[in-house]
């Protein structure tokens, strides 16, 4: 079965998108990849290959909801400090019922500019499902 990696769905007041992954790993890439591409067009052309910097991260949350929130808002913050959008080469969940876990590296490319500002990640309609064999998730942004 073919599927998108992610698709953006209207929204009158913010950015909203579908995540799609096979797994959970790839869900919380491809979100990850969609948020550097909100943020710079030319994210769509980075390649692992060229990196500039790599960072790993470590992120710890009560469940893989709050886990991708916090793992997006991380990138998200590392991104405006450093004023680089960041690519995942490397993810790894552990998830279970009272914890869930993610170790990460991330791959930087210092921008000119953000094509887009992201002031946040919301858990507005967060609720991660697998449906049909693919992990899926509404993600909204604050623009």
């Amino acid at each position: 079965m073919n599927y998108k990696k992610y698709e953006i769905l209207e929204h009158p007041a913010e950015l909203r998108l579908r995540i799609y992954g096979k797994t959970p790993e790839q869900l919380f890439s491809n979100a990850a990849e969609a948020m550097a591409q909100i943020l710079s067009a030319e994210a769509a052309k980075f390649e692992i290959k060229n990196q500039k910097s790599k960072i790993k991260i470590d992120v710890k949350s009560i469940d893989i909801n709050s886990l991708l929130v916090d793992f997006l808002s991380e990138i998200l913050a590392k991104s405006q400090i450093d004023k680089s959008v960041y690519l995942v080469s490397n993810v790894n969940c552990q998830i279970s019922d009272v914890k869930a876990e993610l170790k990460a590296t991330l791959i930087g490319y210092p921008i000119d500019h953000f094509d887009e500002d992201i002031k946040a990640v919301t858990y507005q309609d967060l609720n991660i499902q697998k449906i049909d064999g693919i992990w899926q998730t509404i993600l909204v942004f604050d623009i």
